[in-house]
């Protein structure tokens, strides 16, 4: 049973967990070291990813274009969910060099971009297959740690990220520091993509005249846009500024109407500032008054850590991803959430964050939610315990908000997954990959 009083201890770190992600120092983001992917040895998987790294297969509806890019997509199962795994475009690198990973993303950029893979206003989810089997923390975080926006520039992909420095976004390509590792940053070997509903050709146009004005003043802009770290408090929150009108203040910022306010955002927070302001001119924006403009229009509001019918909470993607599995197999899955397993590879910032979090109960609190929420708890008893969690939780858009609400039902869900992109360097993990890919994919 579902006992409200064991969330008392939980809530002053309740945020915590859930928004943690865009490290300004890339080795806390990751795991230690940097290995390049290894297949799986199961022969019907390319990547051993548990089901909490994973999307209902029901929920995987956007058409790829396939013949239009040379690379193998394969449908990869999870482990532990039939029902659930990721669709990945698996990608060769001639090494894991920096240089080597350069290669292989410029190129990816090209064929990806060109076929429609990524566009403008997707988001480039940093995903870190290793932290599977790790610690709870980041198994809630489905693995995500940062968040990119995309553009499409002369067929070309791009991005653009807070912080708006050389390691993590420099000339937009794929192959700077954050993605190909170096002395800052450790790379990344594998992206989510996820795509917002709801931006039509008119509100991409929009984004990417937005996005051009940062890029073109990237260093400007970061003065008054600096990163930032505190990730339990946006900046809405902050500033004492309703969304409406820090989306606004940003808008006036990229157009130098605004050159004194200090708008601080995290890498997701900047992402969802973007697109809500892809729903406005310059001239809506230049006009905007005090409150704001009318025009702002965010994919999604920021979310609580439990959410309800219309809208999955920060902390529900794994039991959303066990709610999709066969029924009789949610006992056994539930305690792989929150196992700690072989975490020594885990950077020492994310062991101490998960250390402090299971000393405060939240861990705990919320593992005794999902067995309440999947062993059919009242109503009454759920909505209590809800309430009680998200009374301190300031509601947020973290990078992990934008893979769980990716995993909702079509007929609610704001943004849809796309595929993972995943980079190897092995000649034979490519050739299981093309052999895979004969078998078909979603």
């Amino acid at each position: 049973m579902l006992r409200l009083g064991s969330f008392a201890a939980v809530l002053a770190l309740a945020t915590a967990a859930f928004t943690q992600g865009c490290a300004a120092s890339g080795p806390e983001d990751v795991i230690e070291g940097n290995g390049a992917l290894s297949a799986s040895s199961a022969g019907d998987k390319l990547l051993d990813v548990p089901f909490y790294f994973s999307v209902p297969k029901q929920e995987v509806s956007v058409a790829l274009n396939k013949t239009a890019y040379s690379y193998p997509t394969v449908w990869n199962t999870s482990i532990g969910n039939p029902n659930a795994g990721l669709r990945v475009i698996a990608i060769k690198q001639p090494g894991t060099s920096p240089s080597q990973k350069a290669v292989a993303r410029i190129e990816m950029e090209k064929q990806l971009g060109r076929a429609g893979v990524l566009q403008d206003g997707d988001l480039a989810l940093t995903f870190r297959p290793e932290l599977a089997n790790t610690m709870a923390y980041p198994h809630i975080q489905m693995g995500i740690t940062h968040t990119s926006l995309v553009y499409v520039k002369n067929g070309e992909a791009f991005h653009i990220d807070s912080p708006l420095d050389d390691v993590t976004t420099g000339d937009g390509r794929f192959s700077v520091e954050h993605f190909v590792g170096g002395s800052e940053d450790h790379g990344v070997d594998a992206i989510q993509i996820v795509r917002p509903r709801g931006l039509s050709d008119a509100r991409k146009v929009q984004l990417r005249q937005w996005i051009d004005g940062v890029a073109s003043q990237r260093l400007t802009i970061k003065q008054q846009v600096p990163f930032q770290s505190d990730y339990l408090t946006p900046v809405f929150a902050s500033t004492k500024m309703t969304t409406k009108q820090t989306v606004t203040t940003l808008g006036k910022i990229i157009l130098r109407q605004d050159k004194t306010s200090k708008l601080p955002v995290y890498c997701s927070e900047f992402a969802w500032h973007l697109l809500a302001l892809s729903n406005c001119s310059q001239t809506d924006i230049l006009n905007a008054g005090p409150e704001g403009a009318a025009c702002v229009a965010p994919v999604f509001e920021p979310m609580p850590l439990i959410g309800d019918a219309n809208q999955i909470g920060l902390g529900e993607g794994p039991l959303r991803m066990i709610e999709t599995a066969p029924q009789d197999a949610w006992n056994s899955l539930l305690p792989t959430v929150f196992k700690t397993g072989n975490a020594s590879g885990l950077s020492s910032g994310h062991r101490a964050v998960a250390k402090q979090l299971e000393e405060m109960g939240l861990i705990a609190g919320l593992e005794q939610y999902y067995q309440g929420k999947l062993a059919g708890a009242p109503a009454d008893a759920l909505a209590g315990a809800k309430a009680q969690m998200n009374a301190s939780v300031t509601p947020n858009y973290s990078p992990t908000a934008f893979m769980a609400l990716a995993t909702q039902d079509d007929a609610v869900r704001p943004v849809d997954y796309v595929a993972t992109v995943a980079f190897f360097d092995s000649d034979a993990d490519i050739a299981k990959a093309k052999s895979m890919a004969a078998a078909g994919t979603p």
